[in-house]
């Protein structure tokens, strides 16, 4: 591709700044106290129109509503500021200065078992719960305006689309369900989903229709790390010299990639066994490796530097050697360790998919949100009205009624903007009959009782929320730090630029964001992925923006305070500013292209891998994680942290377990 000999510079004319987009979250720079007053309220800035949400009888967040459904909002979404202002004034010691009374009102609500957090994690606890005790009444909370956690859903109405346009927000896909438990599994097949039919959905013919180059063929290379901003493109059956042509690098630095990229190559670590090749692997950053063992120049480094990002929401100078090897990642062709079987010392991801090659077709539209909407149905059935069951076609194009979560009179009972504040038992946790949640909601603190409670929540906010704990435990629950991550859904007006330079999918070496691709090709229940270039169709965007020579724990809470302090605004200008730079060759115009914008803001996102890079006691234990889910009286504790492990299947066996633990009262 030609390179361009500059960093190009666009006015915010030019990016189309000014064009109708919804421009910011209604809370970012707002007061605590301020948001203290109106978080369950209001949502104003959240959807095109500046218009409000509040999910009320008055106010039935319904499809039909439009602006106001939640999957329908745009703008700045995910963590948004009026989720996290509650938790946060908690952590700061300051929740009585932002809520109208201390004063906690009693509710005459009983429960077999509140759940907190409405995550796949929470949900899928209900899910179980409700199997084992049909007759129970379960309340569920969460603080955001949407339920499934990550597993978040956006929906666009494109002009030229007669249907809407469905992207994911976060989690994916179901990823290697070769490798789920029977009980994930066993509850994916309860709700209808069976994963072979995937092959049927997603087309696996696409990309070669189109001459699409393969995922990780194409890098942009910026020019703030190479002078020179350069768009290389891998065909099918390119070279990599050929590939890396006219690229602003060094021929020393061709050279090296090509090795990097090579089948073969002298051993990097001559004289060493296989067991302190590893070793040593486990303790160097895959950076280290490039630089220190295999000698590769600052050039190499930087082009390899976010090849880790995307997957693992942390740099290359970040993540592990033995890990990147692990992986596959290039440049350990000559090293001669058997890959038979995975290193003691990998990351616990790696080890459970060593011996699985699933192909990542088992991905709904909206990703796994189609999945936390099938447990919400099956939890409760008036969430859908005049629809009595749902699978996984139907689902897809399912409207839900919002107003319909938190009826009286029904057995669950899904409340959302409303943050738990507490969780005690009503005297010693070894044999209290009850438990007292409190919650936060239009300004006050409410208090209902439980039998039984799963914290499905974020562990970092267990904590807080249970004074009751043991110093050790609440010590193990500080360290569940998540990796923060930003899911953009950019809609544009075609895909044409994609096709006339050949590729699917971009790495950039640096900036805010690690890669863009196009929405992954699925069409199913009545659901049509857009087939012709001339049509909309959704960019996705991922940022992880945790800086690189840093623990993944360190990094992460670096980086979310950077994170939650951005407006839309400046994800927006970036957002414009990178696919103009990116994809002008191919006659990309950020002003006249891009129709709507969508930015999931997760401050709290995978849950953190643990590697022997950054944790001295992985992997022979004992781990923060098991010290963290230990049971207290009548609350269990779930959520994928409790693994720790960023996958759906993780979350739903989490769930499992602390429902199960139930039964040891």
């Amino acid at each position: 591709m030609s390179d361009q000999r500059r960093r190009p510079r666009h006015s915010d004319s030019e990016l189309g700044m000014d064009r109708r987009i919804s421009r910011r979250d209604f809370f970012d720079g707002a007061s605590a106290a301020a948001v203290g007053g109106i978080a369950a309220a209001a949502l104003a800035g959240c959807a095109p129109g500046d218009r409000d949400w509040a999910a009320s009888p008055a106010h039935p967040a319904s499809a039909a509503s439009g602006a106001d459904y939640p999957p329908g909002m745009e703008g700045l979404r995910g963590n948004t500021q009026q989720a996290l202002s509650i938790p946060h004034s908690i952590r700061d010691g300051r929740l009585g200065s932002v809520v109208n009374t201390t004063r906690v009102n009693d509710l005459d609500e009983h429960y077999d078992l509140v759940v907190v957090g409405s995550g796949i994690s929470g949900l899928s606890a209900a899910h179980f719960y409700k199997k084992k005790h049909p007759e129970a009444k379960i309340l569920i909370l969460d603080n955001h305006d949407e339920f499934g956690g990550h597993a978040r859903r956006n929906e666009f109405r494109p002009e030229g689309r007669e249907q809407v346009l469905i992207g994911y927000g976060g989690t994916q896909a179901i990823d290697t369900p070769s490798a789920y438990s029977e009980t994930a599994m066993g509850l994916l097949k309860e709700l209808g989903i069976e994963v072979d039919r995937f092959k049927d959905f997603f087309d696996q013919k696409f990309y070669d229709k189109w001459k699409l180059a393969e995922e990780g063929d194409t890098v942009f290379l910026r020019a703030e790390e190479f002078q020179t901003d350069h768009l290389a493109v891998r065909a099918k059956g390119m070279s990599v010299r050929e590939w890396l042509a006219g690229a602003p690098l060094s021929p020393e630095s061709v050279d090296q990639i090509a090795a990097l990229y090579g089948d073969s190559g002298d051993d990097p670590m001559p004289g060493l066994s296989a067991q302190e090749k590893q070793e040593r692997l486990s303790r160097i950053s895959y950076t280290d490796y490039l630089r220190d063992v295999l000698g590769c120049n600052d050039q190499v480094v930087a082009f390899m530097e976010t090849i880790t990002s995307d997957e693992w929401a942390v740099p290359a100078s970040s993540w592990g050697a033995i890990d990147a090897w692990g992986e596959g990642l290039p440049g350990f062709a000559g090293i001669g360790l058997d890959d038979s079987e995975a290193s003691e010392y990998n990351c616990y991801s790696l080890r459970r998919f060593w011996k699985f090659d699933d192909p990542y077709i088992h991905h709904f539209p909206d990703g796994n949100a189609s999945i936390a909407r099938l447990l919400v149905h099956s939890l409760i059935p008036g969430s859908v009205p005049d629809a009595d069951e749902l699978d996984m076609e139907s689902v897809v194009l399912a409207e839900f009624d919002y107003s319909k979560l938190d009826e009286e009179g029904q057995d669950v009972r899904l409340r959302l903007q409303s943050p738990c504040t507490g969780l005690a038992h009503d005297g010693s946790p070894s044999s209290a009959e009850r438990v007292f949640v409190t919650y936060h909601r239009d300004g006050g603190l409410h208090r209902v009782t439980a039998g039984h409670v799963v914290m499905a929540a974020w562990h970092v906010m267990g904590k807080y929320l249970m004074q009751e704990l043991p110093s050790a435990q609440r010590r193990a629950m500080t360290d569940a730090s998540k990796q923060p991550l930003v899911y953009a859904n950019v809609v544009v007006r075609n895909w044409q630029p994609w096709v006339e330079l050949g590729m699917r999918h971009i790495r950039f070496t640096g900036g805010d964001w690690a890669v863009a691709q196009l929405d992954y090709p699925v069409s199913m229940g009545g659901y049509e992925h857009p087939e012709d270039p001339s049509e909309p169709i959704i960019i996705q965007m991922i940022s992880a923006p945790s800086p690189g020579d840093m623990s993944l724990r360190q990094g992460a809470v670096h980086a979310r305070h950077e994170l939650l302090r951005r407006p839309f605004e400046s994800f927006e200008r970036s957002i414009r500013q990178t696919l103009n730079r990116a994809l002008g060759d191919g006659g990309f115009d950020a002003a006249r292209d891009i129709e709507a914008i969508t930015v999931n803001r997760w401050g709290h996102g995978y849950a953190r891998e643990y590697t022997r890079r950054w944790d001295s006691f992985w992997p022979n234990g004992p781990t923060p994680a098991e010290a963290a889910r230990k049971r207290l009286g009548r609350i269990t504790i779930a959520n994928s942290d409790a693994a720790p492990n960023a996958y759906t299947d993780t979350a739903i066996d989490q769930a499992h377990r602390a429902v199960e633990e139930l039964d040891e009262l």
